[in-house]
């Protein structure tokens, strides 16, 4: 049984058309997940409101209990005290927009999420919408199906580039299912969560979109998310000049929604300081607590109950006025960003869309009188450029749109209009609205040192285990023969209670003895060298450290504030942040060697030199694995 599952996990990890078919399967399990989403989401809605999506008839009492509208004033803290403890316990993680998260998770740590993620999210990501709050499904579904994925290379015991490819499948199908989108699911697990286009690696995301786009179609239909009934067009070329400024207001606009997103949190997080400060309250009620102004608005303003796409269509549709139009997408940042900030869980691109199109629209209805082409069309249009100002995924934005509206006919102003929008954000801010996130937490996944041959590894995961110890009152005659037996040139001392002292070079030793002083004299008689590197150490410092001493090795210590664990996902020794260290600080915990970094490096190089040489097709699979039977058939006739 064993011997038969290893070789399924080597036919799949090592054939193209059988890593196909696991692709599939993930596109499979995730399309699932996506239905059973959206069927909790209008469930927990169904059960808050009586209606599966309350902004169809905002202001209306609840249909089952025949209760004024009051009753949202509840809804959301209802929801909070069901999700709040449950993210709290199972899945930190799962708190927030979740994109970010698979970015870190693809880039950093091997593609591996937990699997408890998927659960967790579908359960308080569903709570969080169909409860009131003003987020989008996407991202949830992201996480979600880049957890399943994750999951399913790992019980698979797959290799890390096979796990990070099935993650990136999963974020595909799960936008492919959501956004009855399957091409630009693929390009969104391309181009925001691997940052990498490979004719392989696209044809593995397709598939993965493709397979969850009909389990979506196979439940829903065939009809666009967001259905205008008829098809826009551009009209004169002229319009591209009013294409080009609406580019710019509705990137702009994406821009500063991410940008008043964070401000929010911001706040939300010195009000929670100090009511903590005051109240002992447990993490998990923040959300719960918070929960109460988010219903209060919603009493006064239900449009912004969930997601929101009748209102989005009705905007397309030119139901509302302008002032209106502009109260809707302002609401929809607030909402949006408490929503977010006070714990929630649920996704900022539906609500980036949201906002693109009220904002279109409005500049639709502006120039009305100068131009032919409909309002909805600068609102489509405005929804591509809001979402291009915010992430900086062009690609992503033109498909989407097109994809999700059926309005194929505007590609070419969408393109104009998300690449004004992308360059003007990448103008004025450095970090887009899911790459923030991670930089506010230490987390840069676009360093340029990750490119260099060491990357950006810490000291902890270099240093391996000193050849030998010296000990303060260790003899220059013990050292020399250490080193003699360990075939090293420096070795590291420590004192009686395993404390860092210095290095002891043997140069060091021959010159004591040369200049006539006891060879049996104690090695801190010496003038060591405090060569040492704290475990959080980049390669940048180890490299400074030891070209400065003149040592050939440095000794990683331990700092205050910060201990060794093991990363059960890697399997990676890593520095962790923590009151109490493994060792007290300035402990000797690791040795690293000029001679270590430069096996790491040839380590490094042989790998890459054999995948550049090995057979990529299987034709020349084939041809290779002839010509070794050849020379093998060779080899024997000249042994006869």
């Amino acid at each position: 049984m064993k011997a038969s599952a290893r070789a399924v996990r080597g036919l799949v990890a090592g054939h193209r058309s059988a890593f196909a078919l696991a692709t599939a399967f993930v596109g499979l399990v995730v399309g699932l997940a996506a239905v059973a989403f959206n069927l909790s989401i209008e469930g927990w809605s169904f059960l808050m409101t009586g209606a599966f999506d309350y902004t169809v008839h905002p202001w209306a009492p609840h249909a089952q209990l025949h209760i004024g509208r009051w009753f949202l004033i509840f809804v959301p803290v209802i929801s909070a005290l069901i999700y709040g403890p449950m993210i709290a316990k199972w899945a930190p993680t799962a708190k927030g927009h979740g994109i970010p998260e698979v970015m870190l998770a693809v880039r950093r740590r091997g593609g591996r999420i937990p699997g408890t993620v998927a659960i967790v999210k579908i359960l308080s990501s569903a709570l969080t919408i169909g409860g009131g709050g003003s987020a989008g499904r996407e991202g949830p579904i992201v996480q979600v199906g880049a957890s399943l994925g994750s999951r399913i290379g790992r019980l698979a015991q797959l290799p890390t580039n096979r796990i990070i490819i099935l993650t990136a499948c999963g974020s595909a199908a799960g936008i492919a299912a959501t956004f009855h989108a399957p091409l630009a699911g693929a390009i969104f697990a391309l181009e925001v969560i691997l940052v990498q286009f490979t004719a392989e690696t696209f044809g593995y995301v397709v598939i993965s979109a493709v397979v969850a786009s009909i389990v979506a179609r196979s439940v829903y239909g065939t009809v666009p998310l967001i259905d205008l009934s008829t098809t826009l067009d551009l009209g004169s070329q002229i319009n591209l000049v009013l294409v080009a400024v609406v580019g710019l207001v509705a990137g702009l606009v994406g821009m500063s929604f991410s940008k008043i997103l964070y401000a929010v949190e911001d706040g939300l997080d010195w009000v929670w300081a100090h009511i903590t400060r005051y109240v002992p309250l447990p993490d998990w009620s923040r959300a719960a607590v918070f929960a109460l102004p988010l219903g209060v608005g919603l009493v006064f303003f239900p449009y912004m109950y969930g997601s929101g796409y009748p209102v989005q269509l009705s905007g397309l549709m030119g139901q509302y006025s302008i002032w209106f139009l502009l109260v809707l997408a302002l609401a929809r940042i607030l909402f949006t960003a408490h929503t977010i900030g006070m714990g929630g869980s649920g996704g900022v691109f539906a609500p980036t869309l949201f906002i693109g199109a009220m904002v279109g629209t409005a500049f639709g209805q502006v120039v009305s009188p100068y131009t032919d082409t409909s309002p909805a069309m600068f609102g489509v249009i405005g929804m591509g450029a809001a979402f291009a100002g915010a992430a900086r995924a062009p690609l992503t934005a033109v498909l989407i749109i097109v994809e999700m509206t059926s309005q194929f006919s505007l590609i070419l102003p969408m393109m104009l209009a998300v690449v004004i929008a992308t360059g003007a954000s990448r103008f004025f801010t450095r970090a887009t609205i899911y790459t923030e996130k991670l930089r506010r937490r230490g987390d840069i996944l676009d360093d340029p040192a990750s490119h260099t041959l060491l990357g950006v590894q810490p000291a902890a995961k270099i240093m391996t285990a000193p050849p030998a110890v010296l000990k303060c009152n260790d003899t220059i005659t013990r050292a020399v023969s250490l080193m003699r037996e360990e075939h090293v040139q420096a070795l590291p001392v420590t004192d009686g209670e395993g404390r860092f002292v210095g290095v002891v070079t043997a140069l060091d030793a021959t010159s004591w003895r040369q200049s006539g002083h006891s060879p049996e004299a104690r090695v801190d008689a010496l003038e060591l060298h405090p060569s040492s590197v704290p475990t959080t150490a980049l390669p940048s410092a180890i490299l400074q450290a030891i070209t400065q001493s003149g040592v050939s090795a440095v000794a990683v210590i331990s700092e205050a504030g910060h201990a060794l664990e093991v990363d059960d996902s890697t399997g990676q020794v890593q520095p962790v942040a923590t009151g109490e260290p493994d060792h007290p600080e300035g402990h000797l915990v690791g040795w690293i060697g000029g001679r270590d970094l430069v096996d790491r490096l040839y380590r490094e190089q042989r790998r890459a030199v054999a995948a550049r040489n090995e057979p990529s097709s299987w034709g020349s699979r084939w041809r290779s694995r002839r010509l070794a039977r050849q020379r093998q058939r060779q080899r024997d006739n000249g042994l006869q």
